[in-house]
Formats: C-alpha cells, structure tokens, sequence
C-alpha cells in the first residue's frame, strides 16, 4: 500500500508538471498572439493617420479618386453630346442600278435685327447609282444626280403611281432657282455652246404590277447617250433602276413630308409662332 501510494503521488506530480508547462506555453503563445495585434492595429492606424513618403492619407486618397473618376464621366458625357448634323438618305437597290433620294436643306439668311427668312431653298436630290463592272457592289463615285425643286417634287406626287412622267434640266447654267443652287452636282461649271444643247433627262415609266421605272439620261436633239461639253468621263447613262409599289409609297411619304422642311416654311413658322407666344404673354397686344 506505501508502495501504491508512492507511485501515485509521483504520477501526479508528473501531470502537474506538465500542466504547469502547457500552461505557460499558452500563456506565452497568448503573450505573443497579443503582440502581435497590437502592432498590426499600430501600423494600421499609422498608414492610416499619418503620410507615407508624401502621399495623402488613404480617406483623402479616395475622395480624391471618386471626384477624378466623376469628372472623367462628365467630360465623356459632354463630349458624346447630340450630334449637330444629319444625313436622311433612303436607298432602293436594283439589279443593275441603285436609287437613293437624299435631302439638301435650305439655306437661311438674317432679316432685320432679329429675323430670319429664307436665302435659298432646299430640294431632294435623286441619286442614280451604277453596279460595279466586277457585279459586287455599286459604284458611288461614278453616281449621276438630278435634283428636285419643290415643286418638282409637288410635280410628282400629283402624277405618280398613275401616270408616266418626264423631266429635263439644261446642263448649262446649273444654279438657276428652277435647278435649286448648286444645280445636280456635277455640271455647275459647264458653259452652254452654241448649237450644243444637252439636256439632263429622267423620266418615269409605270409598268406591270405597280411598279415604276426611274431613268435618267443626257439627250440633244431627242437621242440619249450624250455627253455634255466640256464633261467628257461621264458614267455610261442612261441608268434605270425599277421599284416596287411598297418602295414607291416609302418615297411619296418621303416627298410629302420633305415638302415643307426644303421649302424652310416648318423652320419660319417655328420661329414666328414662338416669338407671337413671347409677345402674347408679355403682354405686347396684337401686331
């Protein structure tokens, strides 16, 4: 039994010892744990507080970086604004031609102190356009135009789809009113020779299934295929291109509503209006 009891008393001693030495390992991993934090909440609040080489502290650092990047945006956003000018075109693509009507608005001059009227009016510009020799693509560069005054225009609405048409400009003089200024583009500086009258000539054929054939030509003396003086190089003419019924109405919705923008009378009549509104409710009285 002394045997037991000393055997005992000496396991416990060895346990004891042992938990006094894993308490003061933890004791120390705990001392060395809490070191540690401290001097990593110490650097932080250090790189936080105070500056580094120079450089501002990080809240400052990101203000600064949100207002860079707000201004970054507003400068693209003033930068991408509406754009100031337009391009209204619409294109019909035959086999061997291609149509595009396009349009030329007018050109506004002041009057008086404060009003504006009209310089010139605008017109619609036909484009007849030739296929490639290649047959890929069309060549736009080789393109004969013939322009369209507004009553041109009224001309056509009131003959089409149900009668054939024709209509001529002398390739001489090409900034006469009835041609609208700058004439069809490509003629301006032609000068007439006697006995040497040729004649820009489209004509538009009804035919089979509603639908209209647009032509355009040089003529003198009633035979096509001409070259005018003085512009030898000239596309191979006549040029043709046929459309249908859908692509006809597309063009008459485009010639009426066309009517009052070439003619400047939307742009008048805005600017007049807004100035009797003005002069109404100031309290101006009647004209």
């Amino acid at each position: 039994m002394m045997f037991s009891s000393s055997v005992a008393s000496r396991n416990f001693g060895a346990l004891a010892s042992r938990a006094v030495k894993s308490s003061r390992q933890s004791s120390t991993l705990l001392r060395a744990s809490a070191s540690t934090l401290a001097s990593s909440n110490a650097t932080n609040s250090i790189s936080h507080s105070t500056p580094k080489h120079g450089m501002s502290p990080l809240p400052f650092t990101a203000t600064a970086a949100n207002t860079n990047t707000a201004t970054s945006i507003q400068s693209r956003s003033l930068s991408m604004g509406m754009p100031r000018r337009g391009f209204p075109q619409y294109t019909i693509f035959g086999p061997d031609s291609a149509l595009s009507v396009r349009a030329v608005l007018p050109q506004f001059k002041r009057a008086g102190n404060d009003g504006v009227s009209v310089d010139r009016r605008g017109k619609l510009v036909l484009e007849f356009i030739p296929r490639n020799n290649t047959g890929a693509g069309f060549s736009w560069q080789d393109k004969t135009l013939f322009s369209l005054s507004v009553e041109e225009v009224g001309l056509v609405l009131s003959q089409l789809p149900g009668n054939s048409m024709e209509l001529s400009h002398p390739t001489y003089n090409a900034s006469s009113p009835n041609d609208g200024y700058g004439g069809d583009g490509q003629d301006t500086n032609v000068t007439q020779l006697s006995g040497e009258v040729v004649e820009k000539v489209m004509t538009v054929e009804p035919g089979e299934g509603a639908t209209l054939t647009f032509k355009v030509d040089y003529m003198k003396g009633g035979v096509g295929g001409q070259t005018p003086p003085g512009m030898e190089g000239l596309p191979t003419t006549p040029l043709e291109v046929t459309i249908q019924a859908g692509e006809f109405e597309v063009l008459k919705s485009i010639c009426q509503t066309s009517i009052p923008y070439i003619l400047g009378w939307n742009t008048c009549m805005d600017i007049a209006s807004a100035a009797a509104i003005s002069k109404g409710v100031s309290g101006g009285g009647n004209y």
